[in-house]
């Protein structure tokens, strides 16, 4: 019996796919941010936060897309703009949703200082 390949090991669940999906994603991120980086625009934490965030992002998309895509079943055509779709959505969503996070954390640094300030006065 011929050993599985990682890919094809990791396409027999929506989970494994997401996995590929985040390799595919976190990569795509990395390289942006290594040329970012070296052109000084952002610093070496920005970097290693943005690529992990992409990555992550880029994962439950695709997972998201092929459990889509398994439910709606249908055709090739069907299936490929089910997936696209439900990614897009996905990554929208996640996108939105970390934002949110940022900002609540910002919020609350900002908090601290005007806190920090009060106290020091």
């Amino acid at each position: 019996m011929a050993p599985l390949s990682l890919a094809q090991y990791l396409a027999q669940s929506a989970a494994g796919v997401g996995v590929l999906g985040a390799v595919v994603g976190t990569s795509a991120a990395a390289a942006k941010n290594i040329k970012d980086h070296r052109d000084g625009l952002i610093d070496t934490k920005d970097a290693l936060y943005d690529t992990s965030k992409e990555g992550l992002g880029a994962g439950v998309a695709t997972a998201f897309s092929a459990v889509a895509a398994g439910l709606v079943g249908g055709g090739v055509a069907l299936s490929l703009g089910t997936a696209l779709i439900a990614a897009t959505g996905a990554k929208y969503a996640w996108d939105r949703g970390v934002e949110q996070v940022e900002l609540g954390l910002g919020n609350r640094d900002e908090a601290d200082e005007i806190l920090a300030e009060g106290v020091e006065a």
